[in-house]
């Protein structure tokens, strides 16, 4: 199970790299001259943050645990 536990915190962390090495969006605004502006929603950028701190956490617990 604690395998399965650092598994699951790498694969987070690699979700959340890409997202911000990639500049993933979730929303589209019209720019209104031919061109569009991108931007992340808050509920978008919360889980993002979740995910970090959860990771982070989970992280923490794994190092402690014998």
């Amino acid at each position: 199970m604690k395998e399965q536990a650092r598994c699951l915190v790498q694969a987070t962390q690699a979700l959340i790299s890409y997202i911000e090495e990639n500049q993933v969006y979730d929303k589209l605004a019209d720019g209104g001259c031919g061109l569009y502006d991108t931007y992340r929603s808050d509920r978008f950028e919360e889980a993002i943050q979740n995910a970090r701190l959860a990771a982070q956490e989970m992280e923490k617990l794994l190092q402690e645990a014998p």
